[in-house]
C-alpha cells in the first residue's frame, strides 16, 4: 500500500480543519495508508478516531531542512502539506477567502471536494435540545487569541442560569488560559468541575458525554462539534462563515465586531 503523508503545523483547530481534506483524500485513493504530521498530540486526535493510520511529529521529520527533508521522506508515495519546499502538493493556509468554510478552502486548493458537512465530523451529530440530556454542560471560555474571547462576566452570567436550572457544569482550562487568565480563579456560581491538564485525546473522550458545549472560536469548540456534541460557538472577532464548526447540531452566535448577549447564547441550548 502507498503511504501518504499530510503535514499541517499549527494548533488544535488548525489540525482538526484538515480532517475534511484527509477524508476526501482517502476517498479518492482508498488504498493508501495516511500519516498525519504536525504537533503530535493534536494529530493523535484524528488518528484516535480513524481518520488516519499514523500520527507523527513534524519536528521529528525535520521538515525545515528542505531538500534534506525530502530525502528523508522518500518512503512516502505522496507528501502533502503547507510548505512547497517539502511537499509534492502544497496548500497555503494563509490564503483565506470570505464566505467559504476554511476546511473546504484547504481541500479545494488540492482539487479535493469533501462531502460537506459530513467529512467535518469525527462522530455522528447528536440532536440539539442539549439540557434535557444527562451529561454535563461544558463551557470553554478560552481561545488562542484574547480578542476571540467572550467576556468573563458573560460566562459567569451564563453559568448562573445553568446552575439555576440544575445543570452540572464543567469548565475547560487549557494551557493558554492558565498563562493568561485562569478561569479557576473566577467567582463561579455554585459547584463547577474544572477539566484541565488533559491530552487532546483524553479531552475528546471527556467531551463525548457532554449534553451541551459552549465555547469561543477555538480548538476545543471545533473538537466538541466534530464529536457530534450539541455545540454553541460564540464569535466576537472572527468570521463565522469561514471559521465556525458546522453541522445540524451546531449553533453560531455573533460575528466580527459583534458581542452576543447571554440571552442569545442561552437561547441556543
Amino acid at each position: 500500500m502507498e503511504r501518504v503523508l499530510v503535514f499541517r503545523r499549527g494548533g488544535l483547530g488548525d489540525t482538526l480543519l484538515t480532517v475534511p481534506l484527509l477524508r476526501a483524500l482517502r476517498r479518492r485513493d482508498p488504498g493508501t495508508v495516511l500519516h498525519l504530521a504536525g504537533v503530535r498530540e493534536f494529530c493523535d486526535v484524528p488518528c484516535a478516531y480513524g481518520t488516519v493510520e499514523v500520527a507523527r511529529s513534524s519536528e521529528d521529520l525535520q521538515l525545515w531542512r528542505g531538500e534534506r527533508a525530502r530525502a528523508a521522506l522518500a518512503g512516502y508515495g505522496l507528501v502533502v502539506g503547507d510548505d512547497p519546499a517539502v511537499a509534492d502538493r502544497a496548500f497555503d493556509p494563509r490564503q483565506v477567502r470570505p464566505g467559504v468554510p476554511f476546511a473546504l478552502q484547504l481541500a479545494r486548493q488540492l482539487d479535493l471536494e469533501p462531502h460537506w458537512p459530513g467529512d467535518a465530523q469525527l462522530l455522528a451529530p447528536r440532536a440539539r435540545g442539549a439540557l434535557s440530556g444527562g451529561g454535563p454542560v461544558v463551557l470553554a471560555p478560552g481561545s488562542g487569541g484574547p480578542a476571540k474571547c467572550w467576556p468573563r462576566e458573560h460566562w459567569l452570567a451564563l453559568a448562573a442560569r445553568l446552575v439555576a436550572r440544575g445543570s452540572h457544569i464543567e469548565v475547560v482550562v487549557g494551557p493558554v488560559e492558565v498563562e493568561r487568565e485562569d478561569p479557576r480563579a473566577w467567582p463561579w456560581p455554585g459547584p463547577v468541575r474544572f477539566v484541565a491538564g488533559l491530552s487532546p485525546v483524553r479531552l475528546a473522550k471527556q467531551l463525548e458525554s457532554a449534553a451541551w458545549f459552549v465555547g469561543n472560536d477555538s480548538g476545543p469548540t471545533h473538537l466538541a462539534a466534530m464529536l457530534g456534541v450539541p455545540t454553541t460557538a460564540v464569535f466576537v472577532a472572527t468570521d463565522p462563515e469561514v471559521w465556525a464548526p458546522v453541522g445540524p447540531h451546531v449553533a453560531v452566535v455573533g460575528g466580527v465586531g459583534c458581542l452576543p448577549t447571554v440571552d442569545e447564547v442561552a437561547a441556543t441550548a
